[in-house]
């Protein structure tokens, strides 16, 4: 399976619930991100931006986009503001997995401020369609990192950023849950193990780091949901 790296970028904050808009912190944390992915893999990395930063004219950025790894696609800011980050993320994605969808079977999209420190265990689990952590309760999917086929993201995803509106409370996690329910239960699961993450949460400006207890319980419910053949998070703590 051919695989690739998506990572989804906005220096210059264009959005509404935005915690961080420091400029130079935001390029500092991509930069640092984009360092860690390149350590982690062998694969092929697509940094996506979408605001007004002159990153072609940024020496940080271009030493590290000028690697034979390393692809840069630009677009323009949104104009959909109000609308918010997931928004704005998938308005873009949808531009993106077109154009790899002849050359990859699979992309992994990761919010570009976060970094993932079991990375290469998580891209090495088996996928049949779409590998995305779901919780019934809150009726959310966890978007800053998940692995999807080229032909799922564009069957069952793909438009779904229209119906976000984070002014309106209508969340692209939101969203995305609701499309995934139409698809087949073999062709979904969640990861076999948590994701850690580190990094600051873009929308309330906490620490991505939870509690090492509750990461033990949440690794052995994953471990019993996988038993019984269940594709989501049932409990929250």
């Amino acid at each position: 399976m051919k695989q690739c790296l998506i990572i989804t970028a906005t220096i210059q904050p264009n959005s509404i619930m935005v915690t961080q808009n420091d400029v130079e912190v935001r390029k500092k944390e991509y930069l640092d991100t984009l360092k860690f992915y390149l350590k982690q893999s062998q694969l092929p990395i697509y940094f996506i931006e979408n605001s007004d930063y002159d990153i072609e004219n940024d020496e940080d950025f271009q030493t590290i986009l000028n690697q034979e790894r390393v692809s840069l696609y630009r677009y323009p800011k949104s104009v959909e503001f109000a609308k918010g980050k997931g928004y704005q993320e998938f308005e873009v994605l949808d531009q993106i997995i077109p154009k790899l969808i002849d050359e990859y079977d699979e992309f992994i999209k990761v919010s570009g401020r976060y970094k993932v420190i079991n990375f290469k265990e998580l891209i090495a689990q088996k996928n049949n369609g779409i590998l995305i952590d779901r919780h019934q309760k809150r009726g959310v999917a966890i978007t800053s990192f998940f692995r999807c086929k080229m032909k799922e993201y564009i069957q069952f995803i793909k438009g779904s950023y229209q119906e976000a509106n984070d002014q309106k409370g209508i969340f692209i996690e939101h969203v995305i849950y609701q499309k995934l329910q139409l698809i087949n239960k073999n062709s979904i699961d969640i990861f076999f193990k948590n994701p850690v993450y580190e990094g600051v949460s873009g929308s309330y400006g906490g620490s991505l780091n939870r509690h090492p207890l509750k990461m033990k319980v949440r690794n052995v419910e994953r471990a019993l949901l996988k038993l019984f053949g269940i594709k989501e998070f049932r409990l929250e703590y």
